[in-house]
C-alpha cells in the first residue's frame, strides 16, 4: 500500500474489488498484486545492499 513513485503509504489507496492501486496524491495507478511485488523486490535490494532491517518511511501525503 506505498506508492512507488511519491511513497504516500495509505490503506485506502487499494480498491480490493478491482484489484487495484490507485494514489491519489500523484494519479499513480496499477495492479495491487504488481504494487505489492514491487514494495517486496524494493525491500529485497535494501537489504541486499546492507541494510539489516529494511523498512519504509511513513510519508502520509494527503
Amino acid at each position: 500500500q506505498r506508492c512507488p513513485k511519491c511513497g504516500t503509504i495509505k490503506k485506502s489507496h487499494r480498491n480490493h474489488d478491482l484489484h487495484e492501486y490507485y494514489c491519489t496524491n500523484c494519479d499513480y495507478r496499477s495492479n495491487d498484486d504488481r504494487l505489492g511485488a514491487m514494495n517486496i523486490q524494493l525491500l529485497g535490494t535494501q537489504y541486499i545492499s546492507g541494510q539489516e532491517q529494511p523498512k519504509f518511511e511513513l510519508t502520509t501525503n494527503a
